[in-house]
């Protein structure tokens, strides 16, 4: 007998040791991009409760916003008796579902955001439960209600003229001590002219449950058994109030009760990605594909669990976005304070901007890219990659002064491409490998400011960068295989990748620049001369792309290291782009940067619709205005059917418009712009 004993005593012994947690994550698994990020919450159950007694002391609803359900005789909506629309059944026996709660709520190892509210005293974790009523047992109990928080369940009602309850809910404190209180006044027992007052608080970070029990004045009424505690989602688990299991009479009041969860323990491994390795949840933002186990301990009994989640890194997230002779690709999403890589639809990288410098960037980055058939001059003496980048923050004006560090790709095809062309053109080399350190030394990113769709039409300056330049890196990364050009920037634009000239010019410009006095447009520049002559062709358009020589001015070699001026006395109406051909004695000749001056007069000009062609996303139109102004966008089909139609104001200056064409079907649409006292404006997407 003695040795049955024993072994008894040592197999509940090994019951207890090896009592086990389940644990489960949400999401379960997860695929992302690769520098992005996803929230991984860990729960355990089974999860205990510790029941306390406390002093009675509810919140004054008086003091709080409150959400009202039930106000039977307008007592807190000044007379006017109101009751918020049920999901299910009546006054009687009825229901109130998805209350959000306004934090993450764990109860019993499980977490929630939302509750379901009887008109019989109970408060059902979740949106939904498959039943009203639910009085009249003995918890726990396998029958619905189930993950519920019994305030007083019993056989109550919220019908009938004299009925003086209400029933509320409202937020107290702040984050991440907020607090969820029900607050139940004068609640009516069906069968009797006892009433209760009862509240019901829910604790952020903590996950406690409190009862506050003022009163409850029908303890002698005959068959009114009233519940009050907490019970699982499976009712094999409850944690009651002293002598409030279904019991007729109740005592003590006005009194409370607190429901203390056990603190389970969560840790996480490998910690790789992770920003932070306790706790259940955590941000992973692994560099590959990992598996990640969380383990749980519940301190209170040693019951421990395990279980692991797989973090999968999309493999475009590899791949750069945008094709040869394909369209603009652009993401516009908000820049995190660590860098945000910014991608299209299906991982493609397009570039990665982290905030630095003296004002970091903020809020949403308009980021595209577009890669030409080729390397080509666009239009000017500069030989420059087929792959070319526009980023803007959306902002209207952006903030000049912004600053950030800026990640652009590029293909080692795109430069071999661009160095078929360069020696033809006068240009050095670009990389031909990882190892070629002189091409590396060649390469030139040219940032032109403000707004524009190619070098010789942005409303901006440009201003070049090299490795000789402080923070600007050009590095080959094995890994992707791709070749990654790192530049700190003060505000944004184009970006584009060209060369050092193979051969030192006779003229070189300094600096070239202008302003707007007077409806007129002062030009100034000056140049650097080894020819024994030079002529300046000062040019001019209005679209960017055509320009004519408004004026020549011939210096010798000594005149040409002085500054020069000029004064353009009838500039047209809107945009002027303005640059200077340059020729040497021999009759060579070269360009100067292109810069813009705006005739401040009336209407708008279009810049240009991105992307375009629009697949299932919006667009984005730009448009310089000259004036304060209401304007009116128009969107219709070749048949002339108008499919939108939006007013918006505009400012002096460069303006940015989204277009709603996300729900618009794949096609060609007409794009109209109607400005007061101006002929209509229209391009297509």
């Amino acid at each position: 007998m003695k040795k049955l004993c024993s072994l008894v005593a040592i197999v509940c012994l090994v019951n207890i040791s090896f009592a086990q947690l389940t644990v489960t994550t949400n999401p379960s698994s997860a695929t992302i991009c690769a520098g992005n990020s996803v929230s991984i919450t860990a729960s355990a159950t089974p999860v205990g409760y510790t029941t306390s007694a406390i002093t009675n002391n509810p919140y004054d609803p008086t003091l709080y916003a409150t959400t009202i359900l039930v106000d039977q005789l307008g007592t807190y909506t000044g007379g006017t008796p109101y009751t918020e629309p049920l999901s299910f059944g009546t006054l009687d026996d009825g229901r109130w579902d998805n209350i959000t709660i306004p934090f993450t709520f764990r109860f019993y190892g499980n977490t929630f955001n939302a509750v379901n509210v009887s008109t019989n005293g109970w408060i059902g974790l979740g949106s939904t439960n498959s039943t009203a009523t639910g009085y009249g047992v003995v918890l726990p109990n396998a029958a619905a209600p189930n993950n519920v928080i019994h305030a007083i369940t019993c056989d109550l009602t919220f019908a009938g003229a004299s009925n003086a309850a209400v029933l509320q809910y409202f937020t107290v404190g702040s984050s991440p001590n907020r607090k969820f209180v029900f607050d139940y006044s004068n609640l009516k027992f069906l069968s009797s002219s006892g009433t209760a007052n009862v509240q019901v608080i829910l604790y952020e970070t903590t996950n406690i449950i409190e009862i506050h029990t003022t009163s409850c004045t029908n303890t002698g009424a005959s068959g009114l058994f009233k519940a009050q505690g907490i019970e699982n989602s499976t009712g094999s688990l409850a944690s009651v109030s002293t002598g409030r299991n279904n019991t007729q009479s109740w005592s003590g009041m006005p009194n409370a009760y607190r429901f203390t969860p056990d603190n389970i323990n969560f840790t996480w491994s490998p910690a790789t990605g992770l920003n932070t390795t306790t706790g259940a949840t955590v941000v992973a933002t692994p560099a590959s594909t990992t598996t990640y186990t969380v383990s749980a301990l519940n301190p209170s009994n040693g019951n421990t669990g395990n279980t692991t989640v797989t973090v999968t890194i999309d493999p475009a997230s590899n791949t750069m976005a945008a094709v040869a002779g394909g369209a603009q690709i652009c993401q516009n999403i908000s820049v995190s304070p660590g860098g945000t890589s910014y991608r299209d639809g299906n991982c493609n990288i397009i570039a990665t901007i982290t905030p630095a410098g003296g004002s970091p960037v903020t809020n949403s980055i308009f980021t595209c890219v577009k890669v030409d058939t080729g390397a080509n001059k666009r239009g000017t003496s500069t030989l420059y990659l087929a792959r070319k980048y526009d980023i803007e923050p959306l902002l209207n004006p952006y903030p000049a002064t912004s600053t950030a560090n800026i990640t652009l790709y590029y293909k080692q095809s795109e430069f071999n491409n661009y160095n078929t062309k360069a020696t033809d053109s006068g240009f050095k080399l670009l990389p031909t490998g990882p190892a070629d350190a002189a091409g590396i030394g060649n390469l030139l990113l040219r940032q032109f400011h403000g707004t524009g769709t190619n070098p010789t039409n942005y409303t901006g300056p440009s201003q070049d960068f090299t490795t000789a330049t402080s923070g600007f890196t050009v590095t080959w990364n094995a890994t992707r295989s791709w070749w990654e050009v790192v530049v700190p920037v003060t505000s944004f634009s184009g970006f584009y990748i060209s060369s050092a000239p193979a051969s030192v010019l006779p003229i070189s410009m300094e600096y070239f620049k202008g302003v707007q006095q007077n409806n007129k447009h002062l030009l100034n520049w000056k140049a650097n001369c080894t020819s024994a002559s030079v002529t300046f062709e000062i040019q001019r358009s209005t679209d960017g792309h055509q320009f004519t020589t408004i004026k020549s001015i011939t210096a010798s070699q000594l005149r040409c290291s002085q500054p020069f001026d000029y004064t353009d006395e009838t500039p047209e109406n809107g945009i002027n782009y303005y640059r200077i051909k340059m020729v040497d004695v021999d009759g060579k000749s070269t360009y100067s940067n292109t810069i813009s001056l705006t005739l401040k007069t009336r209407g708008i000009d279009l810049l240009n619709i991105s992307p375009n062609p629009v697949t299932r996303e919006n667009a984005v139109l730009k448009m310089n205005a000259f004036e304060k102004a209401q304007v009116n966008i128009i969107i219709t089909d070749f048949t002339g059917r108008v499919l939108q139609n939006q007013t918006v104001q505009v400012i002096p200056g460069a303006n940015q418009v989204t277009l709603n064409t996300y729900t618009m079907a794949p096609g060609t649409y007409h794009v109209t712009v109607f400005s007061p006292g101006e002929s209509p404006k229209h391009c297509a997407c």
